[in-house]
């Protein structure tokens, strides 16, 4: 499925944006997202399958987290509501303990979604939110700028006799990745909506720049111009199912 981009300055996970300052009266629905991830159209698997990206390499996933922030909600292009809760991280090697995220939102008529990967300004400066114990390394340096990585994403390839590996890590604000898609939904009082949100890893390697692991330093941490190719193509890496 095509996305539909938003340039919009988001605030954090859904919570109410209207004027209506009587808040605590409205009516509440909710939506749950359930996060997938796949190479191609493979199931990720970790540590011994070997996927081929557009380039030709052949590589496998050891690590794969991300964290989702900013999720709003539109109607007409007009910004409805935003969130304010803290971002959430999302563990790729295990899902059954972390791939879910549930947001109670007012009722009413939307028709289209954003979210960010990564961590809105607000919260992204160093002990904004206390980390749980299995996300103490995903800190951004303080002298890289401070805050949380958005994203690791780790892995070997192989190209013959070769090996390598490589790191793709994401953080600073200005590599925020935005991402949105029509979303037709009637959210009603204490009903709650179910949305899955596929990542589709071998996107990082394709459209609009061809990332080849044999020709790329392949650690993008603390390289602004390798983050922003990570960036582009993360515009290409998400799919939503309803």
């Amino acid at each position: 499925m095509k996305t539909l981009y938003i340039p919009v300055l988001l605030s954090l996970m859904l919570s109410s944006c209207s004027k209506d300052s009587n808040q605590e009266t409205k009516q509440l629905g909710a939506i749950h997202f359930e996060f997938r991830h796949q190479a191609g159209g493979d199931s990720l698997n970790f540590d011994n399958t070997f996927y081929t990206n557009a380039a030709g390499n052949e590589y496998r996933v050891s690590y794969l987290k991300y964290f989702i922030s900013g999720v709003c909600l539109y109607q007409n292009g007009a910004l409805i509501h935003k969130s304010k809760a803290r971002p959430t991280s999302i563990n790729g090697k295990y899902l059954k303990y972390n791939n879910k995220l549930e947001q109670n939102i007012p009722v009413g008529k939307y028709d289209s979604i954003s979210f960010s990967m990564g961590i809105v300004p607000e919260y992204n400066w160093h002990d904004a939110f206390e980390l749980n114990y299995n996300d103490l390394g995903m800190y951004w340096p303080i002298d890289l700028g401070g805050g949380y990585h958005f994203m690791k994403f780790e892995g070997h390839w192989k190209d013959g006799d070769d090996f390598g590996t490589f790191a793709f890590h994401l953080g600073n604000n200005d590599n925020l990745l935005t991402v949105g898609f029509p979303y037709t939904q009637q959210i009603k009082d204490n009903i709650t909506n179910h949305i899955t949100i596929v990542m589709d890893v071998n996107e990082w390697f394709d459209n609009p720049y061809l990332y080849d692991l044999t020709k790329e330093d392949g650690y993008t941490m603390g390289n602004g111009s390798q983050m922003q190719i990570l960036v582009n193509n993360g515009r290409n890496v998400f799919s939503i199912l309803h």
